[in-house]
């Protein structure tokens, strides 16, 4: 007779699956943006540069150490995640050193996640037009790495106790990390979403610039506008439906998309655009480790479901004492 998987144990595969898929895009994540500010043709200074040297008037040499700094200490640390995922699979009892990886792994991704949300900040300080909507819009790729280290912090003791119902049996840092993850991707969308519904010029061009390239249909501006108008629609309501009905027919689109806008940047601007691409990965990432959680984690046994228990232990229950 088949014996049927205890919920604890899926919750735990739940929360492993999502672990790796958030490792491996914070991983390109992070090489996307060493790319971007150090080492690709389109190098250039961040947004922390310009906020340190032009409105706190720092000194240049200062300022493009910072900047250099944060952005190699974030490939640096991608690097890190990227060995530790490889040499060290988690076994099924942890030893002391797979603890010590463990709170290097924490350690790695928080700086990321700082380095990300304060580069998100610094837009937000610099940007001429929709500065208000960066934090938004940028906010998976800085919930992403803070959702990993909360998670790969989950107690494995606590993490294998069989108890209660499936949902209440799955590590708790897992379902906040999850629900944290539903946020920034219903953020990142819904700013999206606004952007193109008020025909944001750069997005224009990427499709006029990706027709140019690709397809050669001969898109006019004002189709391009007309078609972001839909885009938008489409994206809010998409997050509204994440957030609120916990759509997996809505992550499953965020998932596609999310890939698709990310890939613009290479169909428009050419494969040296690489890093661009790699930057956004976590547009179609966050939603792929969301909706990878949501099918894997089983559902909540109702009582009446539960095996009957054995005549033996149920008398031996009604004759203990009160």
């Amino acid at each position: 007779m088949n014996t049927p998987m205890q919920p604890s144990s899926n919750g735990n595969t739940a929360s492993q699956r999502m672990i790796l898929c958030l490792r491996v895009l914070v991983v390109i994540e992070c090489f996307g943006l060493g790319g971007r500010y150090l080492f690709s043709s389109f190098e250039t200074e961040s947004d922390v540069y310009g906020w340190l040297y032009f409105d706190c008037r720092w000194s240049e040499s200062f300022a493009q150490s910072i900047d250099n700094g944060g952005a190699l200490m974030t490939l640096l640390a991608g690097g890190l995640l990227c060995l530790s995922g490889l040499l060290l699979p988690r076994p099924p009892n942890e030893s002391p050193r797979l603890k010590i990886a463990r709170r290097l792994d924490q350690a790695a991704a928080l700086w990321i996640a700082i380095w990300m949300l304060t580069i998100a900040a610094a837009h937000m300080m610099r940007a001429a037009v929709f500065a208000e909507l960066s934090l938004a819009e940028h906010a998976v790729r800085y919930a992403a790495p803070l959702a990993f280290a909360i998670c790969v912090g989950t107690d494995r003791k606590v993490a294998d106790r069989g108890v209660g119902s499936a949902m209440s049996s799955q590590p708790a840092r897992a379902r906040f990390a999850v629900l944290m993850l539903t946020v920034a991707a219903t953020f990142t969308f819904a700013a999206h979403g606004y952007k193109a519904y008020q025909c944001y010029a750069p997005f224009t061009d990427l499709i006029l610039l990706s027709d140019m390239q690709w397809t050669g249909t001969g898109c006019t501006q004002a189709t391009a506008e007309n078609i972001l108008v839909v885009i938008g629609i489409a994206d809010i309501i998409v997050a509204l439906a994440l957030l609120i009905l916990r759509s997996r027919s809505a992550a499953f689109y965020m998932i596609v998309w999310g890939f698709v806008t990310a890939a613009s940047r290479m169909t428009a601007l050419g494969i040296e655009a690489w890093p661009e691409t790699l930057i956004r990965v976590a547009n179609g990432g966050v939603p792929l480790a969301i909706l990878t959680y949501w099918i894997t984690i089983p559902k909540a046994i109702p009582l009446t479901t539960l095996p009957p228990r054995p005549p033996h232990d149920a008398a031996n229950h009604a004759n203990s004492p009160a």
